[in-house]
C-alpha cells in the first residue's frame, strides 16, 4: 500500500510531463504495482536489483510502449 498516494501520483505527473513517455524511477513494489494497476498498458523493465539496505528497485517505464 503507498502511504501517500496523492503526493506519489504527483510524483508521477511531474515525472511523465511534457510528452515524456520513458523514464527510469526507483519505485517500491507497491507504487510499481500502483503504477501498472493505474497505467495497464505500460512496460516496466527492471533495471537493477536492490541493495539489502532499501526496498527500492530501478525500472525503466515506457508509458505509451505501441509507439
Amino acid at each position: 500500500m503507498i502511504s501517500n498516494q496523492k503526493e506519489f501520483d504527483e510524483f508521477l505527473l511531474e515525472s511523465f510531463k511534457d510528452g515524456v513517455r520513458i523514464r527510469e524511477l526507483r519505485l517500491t513494489d507497491d507504487e510499481a504495482n500502483y503504477l501498472k494497476w493505474k497505467i495497464p498498458k505500460a512496460e516496466f523493465k527492471k533495471l537493477r536489483d536492490c541493495e539489502k539496505t532499501t526496498s527500492k528497485n530501478w525500472y525503466e517505464v515506457n508509458t505509451r510502449p505501441t509507439e
